[in-house]
């Protein structure tokens, strides 16, 4: 009976399956980054280090990853018969371009995510809360999509 579970995580981790976050990254091209993050600040900052990367002042920096832009969307999913809202879609889209001595590396990353989020008039206020959290969660996604790319990079 204690075969069976050895042998299906055995053949989960023969097919190269990991749970969501811990994913080994590619060697980063550089260890030390100058991240100008603006609202991704904090998530871009911990995405890194998660990579084994460091964030560093810009006078200590290997290389910079900047945010170009970051574009946030709220949008009606669905409508009830009674025409009241249902659910929006939240999404999130964010570009970045990384750089080494000013000049930049590779094209111009983008990372876009979406969520659906269910809406009801007599929940607002959880709703609003609810809202936020997922709007953080998507931040750390696009920011863990973002830092994955920086492993593709030419040296």
């Amino acid at each position: 009976m204690n075969k069976i579970p050895a042998a299906a995580a055995l053949l989960l981790a023969a097919c190269g399956f990991h749970p969501k976050g811990m994913q080994p990254y590619d060697r980063l091209p550089y260890q030390q980054w100058h991240i100008q993050g603006a609202q991704l600040q904090r998530p871009l900052e911990n995405a890194l280090r998660s990579a084994g990367g460091t964030p560093v002042p810009a006078a200590q920096a290997q290389a910079v990853l900047k945010v170009e832009e970051a574009e946030t969307q709220k949008d009606v999913l669905t409508i009830t018969r009674a025409a009241l809202v249902a659910d929006y879609l939240l999404v999130l889209k964010v570009r970045a371009q990384a750089y080494r001595n000013g000049e930049p590396l590779g094209k111009p990353m983008e990372a876009e995510v979406r969520r659906q989020l269910e809406y009801a008039d007599s929940e607002v206020l959880g709703k609003q809360e609810e809202e936020e959290t997922v709007r953080r969660e998507m931040q750390r996604d696009a920011a863990e999509q973002l830092v994955r790319r920086l492993s593709f990079l030419p040296h």
